[in-house]
């Protein structure tokens, strides 16, 4: 017999909500996790549709969490729009590897197994699954779950293929703000994208959206071009820390992708390029052989969306509960039906995730020649 019915890879907000929701069920499950939630992970606000997910799940903030009053956008022009309203409360601002823990620990109350610093190295697909851990040895479980984000480890080692529908990354730094204020600002310039929003005490996250062969032809993970990319907005809300001569996009040259910038004057730490590129996880035969264990992908590892949407942790969440339901049904016998069904329903929300990007995007017609506008707006990415 299988150690796990569920071994769920990756411990983010889908991950470990799909543990939870398994283990609540009376189901053995194992969930690994590479890190130990030691490192600062980027995306640290959340929608107020989070709250009555949480509620659901029985989960409660950390203490840290702070109020979002929503987002004020500069967005198409000039002119601001604020975004401050929803029948589900206010929003939160929160240390996302604290929240990503409070979650995992939550799955351990339910039931689950939590093993942290340990990465799954390999699998073997047979009537059941096993997986290798570095240093760990062997488990065995009849239905493997990838949670692993964009990068989709586990899928990538079967028979997926990721689908990107753009190369969007975040530049990403760390700003000191003695009193940040609690809303999140948007704002555009011709290279993408701006937000800031709160993350801690005495500090902003402040990223650059814009495409990865943009922030490598133009040096944008350097401090002095990050800053000098900045939108009168967003150079504003930093204040001395934003102090740098502009240099425009079309006049710099040159930098390695997922370069790191040195920490300069004003920023806490040094910046890092984060993926955040928009794609589907394709699997062309999902539970077509019912001999073989089945897997199922979930959260972004599954489909992954442009943080524009506003759609990160709270559709985690909600991809969670579509996930530990089909395991059931696959647990229950029912693999065949069960994961066509759900892959069907990826490729539905897919496609309405892109009729909405398409659509958020148009909304910006200030520089359609730039080339991350360009790509946005024309019919195909």
């Amino acid at each position: 017999m299988p150690d796990f019915d569920v071994a769920v890879v990756g411990a983010g907000p889908a991950g470990s909500a799909t543990a939870l929701w398994l283990a609540r069920a009376g189901r053995r499950v194992l969930l690994l996790e590479r890190s130990r939630f030691d490192h600062p992970r980027v995306g640290e606000s959340l929608s107020p549709d989070v709250n009555p997910l949480l509620r659901d799940l029985g989960v409660t903030l950390p203490g840290t969490a702070t109020p979002s009053y929503g987002i004020r956008s500069y967005w198409g022009g000039a002119a601001s729009s604020s975004h401050l309203f929803s029948p589900h409360g206010t929003g939160w601002y929160v240390d996302r590897a604290a929240f990503d823990r409070s979650l995992a620990s939550a799955a351990v109350e339910a039931g689950a197994v939590l093993r942290t610093g340990v990465a799954c190295v390999g699998v073997t697909r047979a009537a059941a699954w096993e997986l290798r851990l570095a240093g760990r040895g062997r488990v065995r479980a009849r239905v493997l779950v990838d949670a692993t984000g964009r990068a989709a480890r586990i899928g990538c080692r079967l028979d997926a293929e990721r689908i990107p529908f753009d190369r969007l990354v975040a530049v990403t730094g760390f700003v000191p703000a003695a009193d940040p204020p609690g809303y999140g600002l948007v704002e555009t310039v011709p290279a993408g994208w701006w937000y800031s929003a709160p993350a801690g005490p005495g500090q902003l996250v402040v990223m650059l959206l814009t495409d990865a062969d943009l922030a490598r032809s133009h040096r944008l993970s350097t401090v002095e071009r990050w800053r000098g990319e900045l939108g009168p907005e967003t150079a504003a809300r930093l204040g001395p820390a934003a102090a740098v001569s502009a240099v425009g996009v079309a006049g710099a040259q040159g930098a390695a992708d997922g370069a790191v910038g040195t920490a300069g004057a004003g920023l806490v730490s040094g910046l890092r390029v984060v993926s955040a590129v928009s794609q589907r996880l394709h699997r062309p035969h999902p539970g077509a052989d019912p001999r073989r264990a089945p897997w199922i992908a979930v959260g972004d590892a599954a489909l992954a969306v442009d943080p524009i949407t506003g759609n990160g942790v709270a559709g985690a969440l909600r991809s969670a509960k579509a996930a530990a339901d089909t395991v059931l049904a696959l647990l229950s016998g029912d693999a065949s039906e069960a994961s066509a069904a759900y892959e069907a329903a990826l490729d539905r929300e897919c496609t309405t995730y892109l009729h909405q990007r398409l659509e958020y995007y148009a909304a910006e017609d200030r520089w359609p020649a730039a080339p991350f506008w360009h790509r946005r707006t024309s019919p195909t990415p």
